[in-house]
């Protein structure tokens, strides 16, 4: 927004100007607010009159503070910015700062003037337009890892670097080809990917595509397919609604996925080591299963380096990587994410993972479980490969093993 002219001219009872002048703030209205913000997450709180009254007239007559009571606490307020610079401050889009001092316990707050309320509202769409400018590289980009944690897309987070760069991708042999994968894996292409870019510089080793419902990468039957599985889940009858999804293959993840599903069907199917001499084969399926996990920085780590059970905290079931059947369940684990470009008018945003796990003989988990047991009807001392919640029919599914699953979607949903 333009500034305002430091001066106001005052025209004189005559009709000839130039009278006399006043200060720019001599015509505004003075908007204060306090950050009662923790943690480092701020929360700006507009002061009430007559607390901003007062604010406002030691502002205008110079002073360099303030003092006032609330709820029976003294406070002043110390003015940042030098008396002889006030009326340019005033005049500025940007608002002047100040500094709340609680006596009694000397806490300090940070606390912020706007000329006015309309004032700070033309300069919220302004730095949103600044914003929107800085990431449209970036959400044009279909591989760009586009979910933030925190401030996220706004005026006061870093900013992307200028460009997305834009890296071939190839999985060198690691496929789902066979006919026992999910169809949805089996589908995946792999020609033409690209590895995810991050815009703050992290580094990232699988490559990414962004799905989005009309899309033309959606036109086929992985968007249909990725929308049956939520519907399955649970969360779709409560009126969540799936918006968006990233494909995640991870080639180094995918190659210790498979190997590990050839070497659990080598002993499952090895009848020389089971009392009853009969191959447990069939025991063996992959499952796409919900995982949510707490933060942003979670979800990328995942998708870089899998899952990693010494990061489970609560383990009813056994201390293991945890999944579910039902989307309901794991989203009391997911997180928030901000995405640039979305009006901050619009409902908020969470994310979890889909995942593809592999699925043996299980048993029923208990607290703090670790290892499995063995297997009573195993020759060889064998363990369960999964623990469970209930045998009947499982909603929670516990893993021991490194690369027992796979990130395979990041799903966005409201």
């Amino acid at each position: 927004p333009p500034p305002i002219s430091p001066m106001i001219i005052r025209p004189a009872s005559d009709g000839n100007a130039q009278q006399s002048l006043l200060p720019c703030f001599a015509l505004q209205q003075g908007h204060w607010e306090c950050d009662v913000g923790s943690s480092g997450n701020s929360c700006w709180v507009p002061y009430e009159w007559p607390i901003s009254a007062i604010l406002e007239q030691a502002y205008c007559c110079y002073k360099q503070s303030a003092e006032f009571r609330s709820r029976n606490m003294s406070y002043k307020v110390e003015f940042r910015s030098p008396t002889v610079f006030r009326q340019q401050e005033a005049a500025g889009a940007c608002p002047g700062l100040a500094w709340q001092l609680n006596v009694g316990t000397g806490a300090r707050r940070q606390v912020r003037r706007w000329r006015c309320r309309e004032g700070k509202e033309e300069q919220a769409k302004y730095d949103a337009q600044q914003v929107q400018q800085q990431w449209e590289s970036w959400t044009q980009a279909d591989w760009t890892w586009l979910l933030l944690d925190g401030a996220g897309a706004t005026a006061s987070a870093p900013r992307p670097s200028p460009q997305p760069s834009k890296t071939s991708y190839g999985l060198h042999g690691c496929v789902f080809t066979a006919d026992f994968w999910p169809k949805m894996l089996r589908a995946w292409p792999t020609q033409g990917l690209t590895c995810a870019a991050h815009p703050l510089g992290e580094k990232c080793n699988f490559a990414l595509q962004r799905l989005l419902p009309g899309e033309p990468q959606c036109l086929g039957g992985e968007w249909a397919q990725l929308e049956g599985v939520w519907q399955q889940g649970g969360l779709a009858s409560r009126g969540a609604k799936m918006i968006g999804a990233f494909r995640v293959q991870n080639r180094g993840l995918i190659h210790g996925f498979v190997a590990l599903r050839q070497a659990m069907l080598a002993r499952l199917a090895a009848t020389e080591d089971f009392a009853d001499g009969q191959s447990r084969e069939n025991c063996l399926s992959v499952h796409l299963l919900w995982h949510g996990t707490r933060t942003v920085a979670g979800l990328l780590d995942i998708c870089r380096d899998g899952f990693d059970r010494a990061h489970a905290q609560v383990c009813a079931y056994g201390k293991g990587c945890y999944f579910a059947a039902s989307s309901t369940y794991s989203d009391k684990y997911a997180c928030p994410v901000n995405l640039p470009g979305r009006p901050s008018s619009m409902p908020p945003v969470r994310a979890m993972l889909l995942a593809a796990v592999l699925v043996g003989e299980m048993t029923q988990g208990s607290n703090n479980m670790y290892p499995p047991p063995p297997k009573p009807h195993s020759l060889t001392g064998d363990r369960f490969e999964n623990a469970c919640d209930k045998l009947a029919q499982p909603n929670i599914f516990v893993t021991f093993k490194d690369h027992q699953a796979c990130p395979a979607y990041v799903v966005l949903y409201t």
